[in-house]
């Protein structure tokens, strides 16, 4: 199971500064959370002087900048606001590559690809080309014939989210039967070494192929942060 979203969070601590009064804390806390789905991360900064914010920027605000928390902040003039934003935005880029890494080392799990025999009434045969569990969700499937683009005769679905971080996709094509072996599925995934090439290993195979999930609904599933992963190869061969 995905966590709902997955954070990270580094805290600044500057040195206490003594004065008169005693010592005194600023602190900065820095923020990025993962949205499941195709949405950007948001980016939180905030300071504190003791226990008192002081400053504050957030990427989900209208006008993202950074702004005061405090009435004292307020006297500060236009610069020192303009530089701070642009510091912010900086560090939220940073952040965001950092989280991207992060979620590619949490979801190291094996997923398959495979193509699957459905022989029709008229006589001829679908081909469905299968891809599982993946992040992000830009994928790629094409189908060929003897190294020709079947894109026309192609059926292709939507990439739909899996309920777990992940997403699914499928391509299919109708073929005459007996001439299976002469198409192949290609697969381009940036969680892929190099693009995978599929083709279904027994044409004249005739019993039902095993269920698989058809896209479940996702609307009593948690929503865990998208997930990046690696996308293996594994043909179907049925006996």
């Amino acid at each position: 199971q995905g966590l709902p979203a997955l954070l990270l969070l580094l805290a600044a601590a500057l040195a206490p500064t003594r004065t008169r009064a005693g010592s005194h804390s600023m602190r900065y806390f820095l923020t990025i959370v993962s949205r499941p789905g195709l949405g950007e991360p948001r980016f939180m900064e905030v300071g504190y002087v003791d226990d008192t914010q002081f400053v504050r920027f957030d990427s989900d605000a209208e006008t993202p900048r950074m702004e005061p928390r405090a009435p004292w902040m307020e006297r500060e003039g236009p610069e020192y606001w303009e530089r701070n934003t642009r510091i912010a935005k900086g560090t939220e880029q940073i952040f965001r590559v950092n989280l991207r890494n992060l979620l590619g080392y949490y979801n190291q799990r094996a997923v398959k690809t495979h193509v699957t025999h459905h022989p029709r009434s008229q006589g001829d045969v679908t081909l469905r080309c299968w891809a599982l569990g993946f992040y992000p969700a830009d994928i790629t499937l094409t189908w060929k014939r003897d190294e020709e683009e079947q894109a026309q005769d192609m059926e292709l679905v939507e990439t739909r989210p899996a309920g777990d971080g992940t997403f699914q996709k499928w391509a299919a094509v109708v073929v005459p039967f007996g001439e299976e072996l002469k198409y192949t599925c290609h697969v381009q995934h940036e969680g892929l070494s190099e693009p995978l090439t599929l083709r279904w290993g027994n044409p004249f195979h005739q019993d039902p192929v095993p269920a698989l999930p058809l896209f479940p609904s996702t609307a009593n599933l948690p929503g865990p942060a998208g997930r990046r992963g690696h996308l293996h190869s594994v043909t179907s061969m049925l006996p």
